[in-house]
């Protein structure tokens, strides 16, 4: 039985959903293609229907992963009062949901080291959605002129104390990477 080219696309959307969380979770090696379907609901056998390589479907996975992160920082910005965007966007960052959700977190903190070892294809992909993350620090940097490096150095400094506040078994000192993280870049 043949699908409708919609329904196909709704499929792929579904899988590269559900990869999207279950690769945050796992990592990059610590799941594979027939675990990653079945969390879609489906099984191994369509995967090649959709997607020519698991690094095709971890790319597009962790794009949209991306986009849904800066939507949300978009968000934690935009309602934020005149002038604390960039507070608002440090605060959701390296909140206690976004520290003990990996699975639904910034795909860099969560994926970042395994995307160093992939294609330049993917890391490109990667690229893109991390200089729309740069760009929407930009936007609320109230029109510094060192808005750009500032923002680099603000985003690396999340991402890696994010990392650093779920690497530890201390909630003490996840707590306080977390506030000097926040206080450095505030």
């Amino acid at each position: 039985m043949r699908y409708s080219r919609t329904h196909k696309e709704q499929t792929r959307i579904r899988i590269v959903a559900s990869a999207a969380e279950q690769l945050r979770a796992a990592g990059v090696n610590g799941i594979g293609v027939a675990d990653l379907m079945r969390g879609a609901g489906l099984t191994h056998g369509g995967f090649y229907a959709h997607f020519e390589s698991k690094e095709a479907l971890v790319a597009e996975s962790i794009s949209a992963a991306m986009e849904q992160t800066i939507s949300r920082l978009r968000s934690a910005a935009e309602t934020a009062p005149r002038g604390r965007g960039r507070r608002a966007i440090a605060e959701t960052y390296l909140g206690t949901a976004h520290r003990d959700h990996v699975e639904r977190g910034c795909a860099i903190a969560a994926l970042g080291s395994d995307v160093a070892r992939m294609s330049p294809s993917t890391k490109g992909i990667v690229e893109a959605r991390l200089e729309e993350m740069i760009a929407l620090l930009d936007e609320f940097a109230s029109g510094r002129s060192d808005a750009r490096p500032k923002s680099i150095t603000m985003l690396a400094t999340l991402v890696g104390a994010l990392v650093m506040a779920r690497t530890v078994r201390s909630k003490a000192l996840s707590e306080e990477i977390r506030e000097l993280a926040r206080e450095a870049v505030a």
